[in-house]
């Protein structure tokens, strides 16, 4: 059994709470959730954010779990478009969400703590906030997950908000049909260098990220049981505010336009997905890195050189993570990681104002 346990995010209230998930026994899957929870209680843009999970390591494999938003229409009939630009609502860019699926997927394979635990934080955190209606929502995605939307106050508000009334295409079928995904993640086997090392594994999402996805925020964790995870999620930025529920909708659907070939409802839409997992050896991280629409192989593979495991891991691998940063350009890079007996959570760059 691997001992160690890691957590860290870009939020520092997930952080908090993915962590003392891992402490109470909860899996690295659990940690990604109590995390996200944790962060949609204290902001109003998170709870239904865009977001892909990756899963990895000893008993699960290499799987990817999918709640990116969903193009909006489902069962209504085409509407006429707008003409420009500029005529378009911010109700027309509101999508169908599939987050709360996603968790309760994720939780339903790999999860160990009960949803309503790990929704705990986050019920907190709204409150803190004074955002009691948030609080409540959070408390019935606890028990309830995906199926909180089809709820009649929650699906009225939300259609309120993304739907016809309001210049959207926001449906009822687009809340109950629109489900989560989950399969295998891309995985990429590189053989060792000619002296010897170790080959290396890398584990990252399918999907293309999309040349215009706002940044996203991660969670990465491992837990004692050798599971690595990482979650990306890219929160509501100047969006649509839902008052009845506290949140706010992210600008993450196609509007409809004349002339132009309309998005297929129920397409699912792109995101920034900078996360991944690699293992070469004993060494194994989930790694993310801020601000960067996705991580490729060469990125992850000069994360692994010049380690030198007989004088630290540890502080080896922080000074690659530094490098890294700056040679991406990315705001800051987090990684859980750990080396069959210890583990660490790290992270490199400085916190700015957005």
């Amino acid at each position: 059994m691997i001992r160690g346990i890691a957590a860290t995010a870009s939020d520092g209230t997930a952080a908090e709470a993915a962590q003392n998930a891992l402490t109470a026994g909860g899996s690295a899957a659990d940690a990604l959730i109590a995390g996200f929870l944790a962060a949609a209680g204290a902001r109003p843009g998170v709870l239904l954010a865009p977001a892909i999970a990756l899963v990895a390591g000893t008993g699960v494999g290499a799987r990817v779990f999918d709640g990116r938003a969903a193009q909006p229409g489902l069962g209504a009939a085409r509407p006429r478009g707008f003409v420009d630009a500029a005529s378009v609502p911010h109700a027309a860019r509101v999508a169908a969400p599939r987050t709360l699926g996603m968790l309760s997927l994720l939780h339903g394979y790999l999860g160990r703590t009960r949803m309503g635990e790990l929704a705990r934080n986050g019920i907190l955190a709204a409150t803190h906030a004074g955002a009691t209606e948030r609080a409540e929502l959070i408390k019935q995605v606890g028990a309830s997950g995906g199926a909180t939307l089809q709820l009649r106050a929650v699906s009225r508000a939300l259609l309120a908000a993304g739907g016809v009334i309001a210049g959207g295409t926001l449906t009822e079928d687009d809340l109950r049909e629109n489900l989560p995904g989950s399969g295998d993640a891309l995985t990429t086997e590189l053989p060792g260098d000619p002296e010897g090392s170790d080959p290396i594994t890398l584990v990252r999402s399918p999907f293309p990220a999309g040349a215009e996805a706002r940044p996203a925020e991660i969670i990465v964790a491992c837990d004692g049981r050798g599971m690595l995870a990482a979650l990306a999620y890219a929160p509501a930025r100047l969006g649509v505010i839902v008052a009845e529920l506290e949140i706010e909708l992210g600008h993450d659907a196609v509007p409809v336009r004349r002339g132009v070939p309309r998005t297929t409802p129920g397409t699912v839409l792109p995101m920034a997905t900078p996360i991944a997992v690699l293992q070469r050896g004993r060494f194994a991280a989930a790694v993310g890195l801020e601000r960067l629409p996705g991580i490729d192989n060469r990125t992850l593979t000069s994360l692994t050189e010049r380690l030198t495991f007989e004088t630290g891991w540890d502080a080896s691998l922080e000074t690659r993570l530094s490098e890294l940063r700056l040679q991406t350009n990315a705001r800051r890079a987090l990684a859980a990681v750990r080396d069959g007996q210890n583990a660490k959570a790290l992270i490199q760059g400085k916190i700015t104002d957005d």
